[in-house]
């Protein structure tokens, strides 16, 4: 199967039935996949989480009737799938800093939605695809890490806005240097996504890989995690931003002769796995553009 050709029909889909009341699971049908391998895959691809897509572009549909036509607000309400006239007014006063009555009086310019080059790579094809010419495996046994944790959410708007507070703390506390046993002596540091649910429900760590959890100081949260073997890419964050995980889903993956392991299957399809993804920070690492790793689990098929 197309993954992208798939998404883009789901966002056709959207584009055609905004005004009924719609659902992820409904969404999701168009692409023959399950909910939540769906929603991963449409954040991926586009940048937004389904419901975010479509709610701005319902806001979007709403704003160019009001721009267009004499239509009662009331009725711009029903008719772009709102459930009541105070939920729209409130989503569209977040998304356009202004009430619907007040942008029908002043008749602002609007940007499209979706965006013109939403489909189009953010990064150049050779800038993407060089994480992906020199790629090494590795068996990584069973290991600790020890760090701190959140929860996070892919479905919502800012469910992932936890990940950057958690690395705020991390790096103005200094918290590494409190935590013993740890296995690097080159102050290499993990971002560690694991736990993901049916729901896109997931916990992110900012951790170090440590030898022993017997030690752990309170306020620091220890993991464990099984032996698997990994696929490793020299990356750098702000590719990982853009389009790694796209293009290692929609290209490298179905080319590769590998799957992701120990998948729990819904509907035929991966929802989540006990094996993490793991971000490789080394000690030297600066900003966004220095080289990293991304461990990814894989296993042959």
């Amino acid at each position: 199967m197309d993954i992208k050709q798939a998404i883009y029909d789901a966002t056709l889909y959207i584009h055609r039935m905004y005004d009924e009341p719609i659902t992820i699971t409904d969404i999701s049908a168009q692409a023959y996949l399950s909910p939540s391998y769906f929603s991963s895959m449409f954040r991926i691809f586009t940048g937004f989480t389904v419901k975010n897509y479509l709610n701005r572009y319902r806001l979007y549909r709403a704003a160019v009737d009001l721009k267009d036509s004499d239509k009662r607000i009331v009725e711009i309400t029903f008719i772009n799938g709102f459930s009541s006239q105070q939920a729209f007014t409130r989503s569209f006063s977040q998304m356009y800093g202004i009430t619907p009555a007040q942008f029908r009086l002043l008749n602002p310019m609007i940007d499209p939605f979706p965006p013109k080059n939403l489909w189009k790579e953010q990064l150049s094809i050779m800038e993407v695809m060089e994480c992906f010419d020199n790629v090494s495996f590795i068996q990584k046994e069973s290991f600790f890490v020890a760090g701190l944790e959140v929860d996070i959410h892919y479905n919502t708007e800012d469910g992932t806005s936890p990940i950057s507070d958690v690395w705020n703390e991390w790096k103005e506390k200094k918290l590494w240097l409190s935590i013993p046993d740890q296995v690097s002596s080159d102050g290499v540091v993990y971002g560690l996504t694991h736990s993901e649910n049916a729901e896109n429900k997931a916990k992110y760590m900012v951790c170090v890989e440590v030898s022993s959890l017997s030690n752990l100081p309170v306020g620091f949260v220890g993991r464990k995690f099984p032996s698997c073997e990994r696929a490793v890419f020299d990356t750098t964050l702000n590719i990982v931003w853009n389009s790694f995980w796209r293009t290692f889903y929609a290209k490298w993956l179905p080319d590769s002769g590998f799957a992701i392991p120990d998948s729990q299957l819904k509907e035929a399809y991966p929802t989540f796995t006990k094996h993490p993804d793991i971000e490789v920070y080394p000690g030297d690492w600066e900003n966004e553009h220095s080289i990293m790793q991304i461990y990814a689990p894989v296993v042959k098929k």
